[in-house]
């Protein structure tokens, strides 16, 4: 069998092997959403990534001339495509080169997904800021979109890192640059991400605000919908409507049920971190164990900061011995990372354990989080 399009590979590969789009990814080592939106046709991957990603699973990019067209000289064309992503703009700036940005977005998505935001927090950044520059004047919608991507993932750095001013700054640059570029959803993905970053930052004012208006986006997806109604449902839990807030995060679970793994994954540690706002160290505790076991496999950093959060309510609820456990495995996990978050947490948890500090298994565990904070 052979394919003619990205997309087309990509389904025929999941067809041959028996994968779903969570496999895929993995084995490409990308996100779902990655795999998600090659196959819908919602996102162009320059050549040499394409080359790269399919060698990863065993499959190859083969280039011939088309019958009937025109005669290309074979050695000139290969040439042009494996340069392609790395020519810059005819002005000079590769900025301006919405392929170059979209790399630029899917490195700093890698990097923070495999090793968390501290590490790539300056380098985003920077790209960012140059980013801005270059659409500033600009009305290529492929560039706008490339751009709010880009920020999008910045921010995620920046919330990672534990810079929230800079997160929600972000966040609203990719929300507008994606307004300007007519794509509803990275306009949708950015809203959510405005309303987690408040609602981390205790506002649930303004988290309500920008999940209301995620949720309002025209033609979202699934994922997206979900992921509007936890935004929500942390935000009210903030403003103490409990009733509203359940019934919200219930719609979210009902809605990502069908989800692929990794997604299925982060909407269930967010609905975790939702009941945990509200004190349901129950509730909390068994979502952040289905989100670990759903996202280790593919995601140290998120896997590391779903099981803290695990360990701390099971802290708060009372279950010393519990936590001590949990503390075995993030012991191991965590050091793969470099995020200011699961830091965070780890000194949150120091606190938590003191009243059981006597207990021998909590003890063991106080110095695998000095050996961590160290």
């Amino acid at each position: 069998m052979e394919a003619k399009t990205l997309p087309g590979a990509l389904k025929m590969i999941m067809k041959e092997e028996g994968w779903h789009q969570a496999r895929l990814a993995r084995e490409m080592g990308v996100q779902t959403t990655w795999v998600s939106r090659v196959v819908t046709g919602q996102r162009d991957t320059p050549v040499g990534n394409a080359i790269a990603l399919l060698g990863r699973v065993g499959y190859e990019l083969v280039i011939r001339r088309k019958i009937d067209e025109v005669e290309v000289k074979r050695r000139e064309f290969i040439a042009s495509v494996a340069t392609a992503t790395f020519v810059p703009a005819s002005n000079g700036n590769p900025y301006s080169n919405p392929e170059y940005v979209m790399l630029l977005s899917d490195r700093v998505e890698m990097g923070l997904y495999g090793s968390g935001g501290i590490s790539t927090l300056e380098e985003s950044a920077r790209h960012l800021r140059r980013v801005r520059d270059s659409v500033a004047d600009t009305k290529d919608v492929r560039l706008l979109g490339a751009a709010s991507q880009l920020a999008r993932q910045v921010s995620r750095v920046q919330y990672d890192a534990r810079k929230l001013p800079q997160a929600q700054e972000s966040g609203k640059i990719s929300a507008i640059l994606a307004r300007q570029a007519k794509d509803d959803s990275g306009q949708s993905d950015a809203l959510n991400e405005l309303s987690s970053f408040y609602s981390y930052g205790q506002d649930g004012y303004h988290g309500e605000r920008w999940a209301r208006q995620a949720l309002s986006v025209p033609g979202i997806s699934p994922w997206q919908e979900a992921q509007g109604f936890v935004s929500l449902g942390r935000a009210l839990g903030l403003l103490r409507e409990k009733r509203h807030s359940y019934a919200a995060l219930e719609k979210a679970q009902e809605i990502g049920s069908e989800l692929p793994e990794f997604e299925r994954a982060r909407l269930t540690g967010n609905v975790g971190v939702a009941f945990y706002d509200q004190g349901d160290w129950g509730k909390s505790i068994a979502a952040f164990q289905e989100a670990v076991r759903l996202i280790i496999p593919t995601s140290p950093l998120l896997g590391a900061n779903y099981m803290a959060r695990q360990v701390q309510a099971a802290l708060n609820a009372g279950l010393p011995y519990v936590a001590a456990e949990l503390m075995n495995t993030l012991s191991c996990v965590a050091p793969l990372v470099s995020s200011a978050r699961l830091d965070g947490y780890l000194g949150e948890i120091m606190a938590l354990s003191s009243p059981y500090r006597e207990v021998p298994e909590v003890r063991i565990m106080r110095q695998q989080l000095r050996t961590l904070l160290t």
